[in-house]
């Protein structure tokens, strides 16, 4: 393996919170700069002094797992402590999901049975379910395991993102149409209208309050989603800085 990517290798295989796998990549440069330079020392060429130094600090597989293991967040640790890791995601996230769910519907039809009924309030139902879910495997990869790859970074905030946008529109539609209902039945019946258009206000509000909720949600995880990302950068820059073999001055050049 080429010196400038063990370093690179040993960050893909850590599977810590980005913080503390900025911290570990560099003690261990930093050990193995410190041990290179004592093997050119002794007389040994830079590149074979390099590829001694790394193969020396770089943690085995067993070693890998001891780090992870002692940098999992506390909460993660007593959770795997406890034996309920497996599946945890999937159960919480589905009973996050059935609550609120159950919790809006009950809601809806205390308050207007009519309501309750229609297909706009069910799917809006649904979305508040979802947002429950996608918060929650958020939030366990954040704050249990520690890990929220970029990738899945990207995926959960652009889908928290959809769910609030279908939250505002169905809202919005079912506030419309329940309106233009209204003026209809207002014809026939001052009551019915009047009915209606309570059923038009109560869609437009439960729409803006799902939104509310769920970017509130997204707030509340904000601070540590930027923190992993700063640290990710700081990542990139160190393992791109650590291309050059270690020990070697930039060139200069001399005045003539």
């Amino acid at each position: 393996m080429r010196p400038d990517r063990a370093l690179a290798a040993l960050d893909r295989g850590l599977k810590v919170s980005p913080q503390r796998r900025l911290e570990l990549i560099k003690e261990i440069g930093a050990d193995a700069e410190a041990l290179q330079e004592e093997l050119e020392r002794r007389g040994h060429r830079k590149s074979v002094a390099r590829r001694s130094a790394l193969a020396r600090v770089l943690p085995s597989s067993g070693a890998l797992a001891q780090l992870e293991a002692q940098h999992a967040p506390r909460l993660g640790r007593w959770v795997r402590a406890a034996g309920l890791g497996g599946g945890l995601e999937r159960v919480g996230a589905t009973a996050a999901a059935a609550l609120a769910g159950a919790s809006l519907l009950t809601i809806l039809w205390r308050q207007n049975p009519g309501a309750a009924s229609t297909l706009l309030a069910w799917a809006q139902v649904v979305v508040v379910a979802l947002l429950s879910s996608n918060w929650i495997r958020t939030a366990k990869r954040l704050w249990i395991d520690g890990i929220l790859e970029p990738e899945a970074r990207r995926v959960l905030r652009a889908r928290q993102v959809g769910l609030i946008a279908a939250a505002v529109s169905l809202g919005g539609f079912g506030a419309a149409w329940e309106g233009y209902v209204a003026l209809g039945a207002l014809d026939a019946s001052s009551i019915a209208g009047w009915s209606v258009l309570g059923r038009a206000t109560y869609l437009a509000a439960i729409g803006l309050g799902t939104a509310v909720i769920g970017l509130f949600g997204w707030l509340i995880l904000m601070p540590r989603l930027l923190a992993d990302a700063k640290c990710e950068r700081r990542i990139a820059a160190f393992l791109g800085r650590s291309v050059r073999p270690v020990g070697v001055s930039p060139r200069t050049t001399r005045r003539p």
